[in-house]
């Protein structure tokens, strides 16, 4: 399950709670992000080791693509870059 929290002190900020996810995704997501040229700003933190959540906080330039639409990339990407991995060790497993 996957919260948004416009942020209201900075524009085109969201605070995306994710739960059941903790520094594997937060991590993931938030270097990808920072590959993207609209994204400012992007960083996780988990609020507490006992609460299974992240919260995902990511700043655009603009609201076009916006921060939402920036993080909805960068899964695309990562799920990409994941699928790539995994076909290069299934080839290299078979070589061998």
């Amino acid at each position: 399950r996957v919260t948004v929290q416009k942020d209201t002190m900075v524009p085109n900020a969201v605070t995306l709670v994710i739960e059941r996810e903790d520094h594997t995704v937060g991590n993931l997501l938030r270097m990808c992000l920072l590959e993207d040229k609209e994204v400012l700003f992007s960083g996780y933190r988990v609020p507490h080791p006992l609460e299974p959540a992240i919260q995902l906080k990511v700043q655009t330039k603009s609201e076009d693509p916006g921060p939402v639409k920036a993080v909805d990339t960068a899964i695309e990407r990562s799920v990409a870059t994941l699928d790539k991995i995994g076909e290069a060790f299934a080839k290299a497993k078979a070589r061998h």
